[in-house]
């Protein structure tokens, strides 16, 4: 019995299935057309599907190549027949990510290409005025490193602290991010929310009385750093930096700053204030750390909520807590104990 091919073959409008996998809708018409069909020579496949004979067997050709069809003999043009999808089809799927794993292996090696030319791209230092244009450097920017951004955070913002939305993006990539802020950024009113945001991801954070400059480095080769410090957001002029040595002095002046710095943990309350005296919670690092940045009273009292009574009261309990009898000798514990 003559099966009829032209019956039981895949419609011309059907929606391809098999695209992923690198085919083209002809490629799959033809291995749809040799499933139904059991197998067929080029010439009166390339008749089934009204296409050149040509164009019929360079697709059989590339079908073969994927494992997805067999060719059974040499005589008239060959005769082709379909693997069994279980087996043919898996293959294919096989062979796609291993090709996906090749190119995924060699995005280092692009990225150096990148880099590269980016480092090259412009002239060593390249003012940026407008809010648009730093906004999009900034982004930019972040966007190139593949290890670490370090930054030193102080007012004004080029864009407003809780709306660096590529910092968690690249946080989420496995991108390291070390930032010093600003006793003034630390006073901001929300400040406290939004940092904690920022820190669940994975930033590293410490705070400074005064920072001598406000810059972003990515991966130690390209850095932007602020100009002016006016009080308007308008007013800010950065330069974006491409010279080897002046982005590894910049790198220097952040590491030092670093190490002289207080880790700034926001800690959520672990409960009510323990009246025994005898452990130091959560609440009480926050204050710590914001007090050892530099915070006054009124302003500690802002950012955690409190009143300024509760403030002292609590910092009178650390100090009774740790032997201490000025505030002084209560940074002096902290950094000796390593409790912060």
């Amino acid at each position: 019995m003559q099966v009829n091919v032209m019956d039981q073959g895949p419609s011309q409008e059907a929606e391809p299935h098999l695209a992923p996998l690198g085919l083209s809708p002809a490629q799959e018409r033809i291995y749809l057309t040799l499933l139904a069909s059991g197998g067929e020579h080029t010439e009166r496949l390339a008749d089934i599907l009204d296409v050149p004979a040509q164009a019929a067997a360079g697709d059989l050709s590339n079908l073969a190549a994927l494992g997805l069809v067999a060719r059974q003999d040499t005589a008239g043009g060959g005769r082709y027949t379909a693997v069994a999808p279980d087996v043919a089809v898996a293959a294919a799927v096989m062979q796609r990510q291993l090709a996906l794993l090749k190119v995924q292996s060699r995005i280092d090696t692009l990225m150096q290409t990148y880099r590269s030319r980016v480092a090259g791209a412009g002239p060593p230092a390249q003012l940026l005025s407008s809010p648009e244009e730093i906004r999009e450097c900034f982004v930019h920017l972040q966007r190139t490193a593949r290890q670490e951004v370090l930054s030193f955070t102080r007012l004004p913002f080029a864009l407003a602290l809780d709306r660096n939305d590529t910092e968690l993006e690249m946080l989420e990539r496995g991108v390291g991010y070390r930032a010093v802020y600003e006793r003034a950024v630390l006073a901001q009113p929300g400040a406290r929310e939004q940092l904690r945001g920022y820190l669940n991801a994975g930033e590293q954070a410490r705070a400074a009385t005064i920072l001598p400059s406000k810059f972003v480095i990515a991966d130690r080769h390209l850095a932007m750093i602020a100009v002016r410090s006016d009080q308007q957001e308008m007013a800010c002029g950065c330069l974006l930096i491409r010279t080897t040595g002046i982005v590894d002095a910049l790198t220097a002046l952040f590491e030092h700053v670093w190490d002289r710095s207080v880790p700034l943990q926001l800690h959520d309350e672990a409960g009510p204030e323990n009246d025994a005296l005898t452990t130091v919670g959560g609440g009480d690092l926050e204050l710590l750390a914001l007090m050892l940045a530099g915070l006054p009273d009124k302003a500690l009292a802002s950012q955690l909520g409190l009143s300024v009574r509760t403030v002292h009261r609590r910092i009178r309990r650390l100090m009774s807590l740790t032997g201490s009898t000025t505030r002084m000798q209560l940074g002096w514990y902290a950094a000796r104990t390593g409790l912060l």
